[in-house]
């Protein structure tokens, strides 16, 4: 089975070091880092299938195209949240300082499609949503004739 290609798109050197290292020591992916979008752009014949970018990265409003999934690593949940609006292929974000397994989930979250299981979840939650709309929508119409 081939490795998950993981882009990490981190300024600071320590941070870097210490996400990329978190990560190579699961043996599953296949990493590389880079300091700026700049230097991520200039990786045109290695596509990853999911990229994390730091967020003081994404200052001054510019959007940044990494060309994968991206997850956003932020010092605090709103800075999360509001940075992942700048990415359009923007996934998720996750905390610097979140531990390996949290890493981990992520990414897989991100490049393993559901599974049938999952689909079949979802699938049933979709249908009961529908079937309550359409019988509220009948309740009303029956209420509107009688009134």
């Amino acid at each position: 089975m081939a490795q998950t290609r993981v882009l990490l798109v981190v300024a600071h050197p320590v941070i870097g070091s210490g996400i990329e290292t978190l990560l190579r020591l699961e043996k599953r992916y296949d990493l590389r880092r880079v300091a700026g979008a700049a230097e991520a752009a200039a990786l045109r014949d290695w596509r990853p299938d999911v990229a994390l970018i730091d967020g003081t990265l994404l200052g001054g409003g510019a959007r940044v195209h990494l060309g994968a999934p991206t997850l956003v690593l932020s010092g605090t949940e709103a800075d999360g949240r509001t940075l992942l609006r700048r990415l359009p292929e923007g996934r998720g974000w996750l905390r610097k300082d979140a531990t390996a397994a949290e890493f981990v989930k992520m990414i897989d979250g991100v490049t393993r499609p559901m599974s049938p299981a999952t689909l079949g979840t979802l699938g049933t939650i979709v249908l009961v949503l529908l079937v309550l709309a359409v019988a509220l929508l009948v309740i009303y119409l029956v209420w509107l004739a009688i009134y």
